[in-house]
């Protein structure tokens, strides 16, 4: 864990420049669908006057939750691209990132594990964290190894499952290194985003027994 976060720190300081733009891209979409779902929500909780838990404005927060995760595993697309080139020893710049995904598989495998991770968090939470637990890896396949969303799902649950004492420590470290970043006015999201991206890259290369460009 701590090899992953020396690398990703080291790169990040040599590209951050576009390292920051698309996280920029990601910080703002994910403020405008967080805006619009409080607003809606608001409106339905208002509307059915609290009285369900599980009511229709309860539904909806789940959903916007669904979206905003989709959303962001999407455009983050342009960070995992990025930052796997960066373990190949590649300079990037955004154009670069965001060229040669397999959109259509990525944004079918954001709306399965965003699907599954809804389904999770209404039944007490915990198996919606474990989704996002196991799936974490899934756009590093579809990018990387060009695998259907669906290989990928697997891939990604199977790496984890393999490697799961030492995934789960990553895991919570990188949560952490987020609401950190959350925490200081969003302005340290632009550097904890693409520091823990790279730094997953570096885990997906290491435990696949991919070399790691220094």
């Amino acid at each position: 864990m701590g090899n992953a976060f020396s690398y990703a720190w080291s790169k990040y300081k040599d590209n951050w420049g576009p390292l920051v733009l698309i996280t920029i891209i990601i910080v703002v979409a994910m403020a405008v669908i967080q805006f619009a779902g409080r607003q809606i929500v608001a409106s339905a909780f208002d509307a059915s006057e609290g009285t369900s838990l599980f009511g229709g404005a309860a539904i909806l927060g789940f959903a916007f939750n669904a979206l905003g995760l989709i959303v962001q595993l999407v455009v983050q697309s342009g960070i995992i691209k990025g930052s796997l080139m960066l373990t190949r020893g590649q300079k990037i710049d955004v154009g670069q990132a965001f060229a040669g995904i397999n959109w259509g598989q990525v944004i079918l495998a954001s709306l399965i594990t965003g699907l599954l991770t809804f389904v999770g968090l209404i039944l007490c939470i915990l198996p919606g964290l474990a989704v996002l637990f196991f799936t974490s890896y899934t756009l590093f396949f579809v990018i990387d190894r060009n695998l259907s969303a669906v290989d990928a799902i697997k891939a990604s649950f199977n790496m984890v499952k393999d490697n799961v004492g030492v995934l789960i420590l990553f895991w919570l470290a990188t949560v952490a290194a987020q609401i950190v970043g959350a925490c200081l006015c969003l302005v340290g999201l632009l550097v904890a985003v693409p520091v823990v991206i790279i730094a997953q890259a570096y885990t997906f290369r290491t435990l696949n027994g991919d070399p790691v460009t220094a």
